[in-house]
């Protein structure tokens, strides 16, 4: 077996990290968001069919993972531990248990226990990167969910995850993604809603957000802003010298669609997402409180990425947190996901040794980044979408500056008072670093934006 990579390259800039998380933590009264919260965390499985839409005949197959708050007396040495299917829509690849992550770093869940009783809770609906699997992403939904929030997290069909599944195109993976997620909250509202379901009263419906790595940051994006259409934003052109035929086959005429927002979604947080994906005109239809967390702005050639959503964007407040020596795929497990699949024996050796080199190189180590961005979510979160007092101080270029090693936290970038128009003018300008008065300007619609690269499991 060997093992084909390539690197899954971003579209922002933003999020520094720091080596010592615990140094800024919140008030002394509140649970450290860099750390577990004080619920255990149940784990259930559920996959849904829309009918509306094709995948032939049968509907478009939407698996979901779905993590949630559990009271720890709840718990005891004969509740089995989460089973997270790798492969929820072929079933050629088994199962793993949370144990086998746990022993790399990843949190505890378990398998179905009943709700915690303080229901009901925050929602937020989390959406991939383009080709990652749910199992790629497990570190934010079990460390939300300890601290008070339900978490639903996608496994989007046709992402080409492994050999045997299809691979779409990425303008049908980007019109299908915040498609998918509407539907799934919907059903989690359904079953909000339902006697005797195991949901019943146990979500919020004002404390809704989305989040999302790379085009899953993309889709939390046009959740909250809408696009006027789809296959005008992902050009053939995206990545002219990549071997991918998804990169530069035609577009699929049925991609040339407006999708509008979803205003049950009360705030967002896209993690190193793809904002490349909407226009300026569109990002700047954004309303709702957001905190963008990504690389910082020198990795990907100073090109300004994660800036451009921040001056965008309309929401208050409006955060960017960049994060010093992190790179696109650290704010994912996939590092963690290499052993496990080493461990299950999908991986040899060999190709545990060439992943590494692909997801676990950055200078930034994996478990540093994961708490840093799980604790900026979670302090923003129960800050802006639950209202809770204590973690406002930890959201200032201040703190960052006095208590991080690594992260630029970011309020307001400059703004001229045309800037949001299309036209006039055509750029937008930014802050590179904070602290620091100086500034840089790029493009608003740039025309040949930063490609995506996926990651993908390959024999």
């Amino acid at each position: 077996m060997t093992l084909s990579l390539s690197r899954l390259a971003t579209v922002l800039l933003v999020f520094a990290t720091a080596a010592a998380c615990a140094a800024s933590a919140p008030s002394s009264s509140l649970p450290d968001p860099a750390q577990n919260g004080p619920y255990a965390v149940g784990f259930k499985f559920f996959q849904l069919t829309d009918t509306t839409r094709d995948v032939t005949t049968g509907g478009r197959p939407i698996a979901v993972y779905l993590f949630y708050p559990v009271d720890s007396s709840s718990i005891s040495s004969s509740t089995p531990k989460a089973a997270y299917p790798l492969d929820p829509y072929f079933g050629v690849m088994s199962s793993t248990t949370s144990d086998q992550w746990e022993k790399y770093g990843i949190g505890a869940a378990y398998q179905g226990p009943p709700i915690a009783a303080a229901k009901p809770f925050p929602l937020v609906m989390f959406s991939p990167g383009w080709t990652l699997p749910a199992f790629m992403n497990l570190y934010i939904p079990i460390r939300v969910a300890s601290h008070g929030f339900i978490v639903a997290v996608l496994n989007h069909y046709g992402d080409g995850v492994w050999p045997w599944e299809p691979w779409d195109h990425l303008a049908l993976a980007t019109m299908n993604r915040p498609l998918d997620v509407s539907f799934a909250l919907s059903d989690l509202l359904t079953r909000n809603q339902t006697i005797g379901d195991p949901l019943e009263n146990s979500i919020n419906r004002t404390q809704i957000a989305a989040s999302g790595h790379s085009i899953g940051g993309y889709a939390t994006m046009e959740l909250a802003s809408g696009i006027d259409s789809v296959c005008n934003n992902v050009e053939p052109n995206l990545w002219p010298d990549g071997p991918l035929p998804q990169m530069w086959l035609p577009v699929p005429p049925e991609t040339c669609v407006s999708l509008p927002p979803d205003k049950r979604i009360r705030a967002i947080v896209p993690i190193d997402g793809s904002n490349q994906m909407l226009l300026f005109q569109e990002l700047a239809r954004i309303k709702v409180p957001s905190t963008g967390i990504g690389e910082e702005w020198s990795i990907l050639g100073g090109d300004g990425w994660q800036a451009r959503q921040h001056a965008a964007m309309q929401g208050t407040p409006n955060y960017r947190v960049d994060v010093n020596n992190a790179f696109h795929t650290t704010f994912t497990n996939a590092c963690e996901a290499g052993y496990v699949l080493r461990d299950i024996g999908f991986f040899s050796d060999a190709d545990l040794e060439g992943w590494q080199g692909g997801y676990c190189n950055a200078p930034l180590s994996s478990a540093t980044v994961e708490n840093l961005a799980t604790k900026y979510l979670v302090a923003f979160l129960k800050t802006q979408l639950v209202g809770v007092q204590g973690y406002q101080s930890m959201l200032t270029p201040g703190r960052a500056l006095t208590s991080e090693q690594n992260i630029e936290f970011f309020v307001t970038e400059r703004r001229n008072p045309n800037a949001i128009d299309v036209n006039n003018p055509p750029l937008f300008i930014y802050f590179p670093h904070q602290p620091g008065s100086a500034q840089a300007q790029a493009e608003k619609n740039p025309k040949h934006p930063r490609a995506i690269r996926p990651v993908r499991i390959v024999h």
